[in-house]
């Protein structure tokens, strides 16, 4: 239990150390703006969002690169290999895709009804989403959020917070972390220690989509993120490679873009045929990912269960 409480607070520190980041990053631009006598605020907020960002990814590079060596996603990586060549790789990723944009008609439609019924909260949301400048569709809104948020919030999630997550529930794996940091990954072949167990890894997908729930600081993107999570996780272990996750969340925010190709989606019965379409192409596409990285695996072991 203690070694969870741990764990799972090295988790929110992650969140506290990003945050912590951006406050020092605009501390130092209004510096800049008072010696220069150029008055911030004549800034556009999605500059400031560039700027966060990047000094987030650059933080989240660094402590993944620490942690590589000895995570369970180098062990896994080590121990089964997805193989099958282009052929293979390239069904891998049409499902991923094909996951993510489903994902994203399934969620903000029900997103949507659940606003609809809260008309407070739906007020709230769309202030500070114009507030944050979140609908804006020009070119730097746009590359924040289908290309630096995938690859910035993965590696901080699904690679530091994620490989916290997992040591939170899967305490017999200590001799892996434990170790010093070795040259290849490959070398943790000669770490002896018992693989994380279903629940402990089932549990570690619900704690950093909890966590990246938690990040977004608001109730519907909370919620909302916190489901695409749980998914995310998902793909993460079912993978074992970040680059599918960070491909995952960048067609998902991509998606967010497309929503205005269905719009002869109007009605309530339209609403609900389409959610069930998407969710059986989420649900069909999440089967074909499982079974082509089982089919490609170059082994039988693993070092995450499915």
């Amino acid at each position: 239990m203690l070694n969870a409480m741990i764990w799972a607070l090295a988790c929110f520190g992650v969140v506290a150390a990003d945050i912590a980041l951006s406050v020092v990053l605009f501390s130092v631009l209004d510096a800049v703006s008072v010696l220069t006598g150029y008055p911030i605020d004549n800034l556009d907020i999605q500059w400031f969002q560039a700027a966060a960002q990047t000094a987030s990814f650059l933080m989240a590079l660094l402590w993944w690169r620490y942690l590589w060596p000895r995570s369970f996603l180098a062990r896994r990586q080590g121990e089964r290999q997805l193989g099958g060549g282009a052929s293979a790789a390239w069904k891998r990723i049409v499902c991923v895709v094909v996951i993510g944009l489903s994902m994203q008609v399934v969620i903000s439609y029900l997103c949507d009804g659940v606003l609809s019924l809260l008309p407070e909260v739906a007020a709230d949301y769309s202030e500070l989403v114009e507030e944050t400048g979140m609908g804006d569709t020009n070119l730097l809104a746009v590359l924040t959020t289908v290309l630096g948020a995938p690859f910035c919030e993965e590696l901080l999630v699904r690679g530091v917070i994620f490989e916290f997550s997992l040591r939170a529930f899967n305490p017999q794996c200590r001799p892996l972390w434990k170790r010093r940091r070795r040259v290849n990954a490959q070398d943790g072949a000669i770490v002896p220690w018992a693989a994380p167990n279903t629940w402990g890894v089932a549990a570690a997908i619900v704690l950093q989509a909890a966590v990246f729930g938690f990040m977004h600081m608001n109730w519907v993107q909370g919620c909302y993120a916190g489901a695409a999570g749980l998914i995310f996780g998902w793909v993460l272990v079912t993978t074992g490679k970040l680059r599918y996750t960070i491909l995952l969340h960048f067609a998902f925010n991509a998606g967010s873009y497309l929503m205005a190709l269905l719009w002869f989606v109007n009605t309530p019965l339209d609403v609900t045929i389409t959610v069930a379409i998407a969710g059986v192409i989420l649900v069909e596409a999440m089967r074909s990912l499982r079974q082509a990285c089982q089919q490609s695996a170059a082994t039988t072991s693993t070092a995450f269960p499915h």
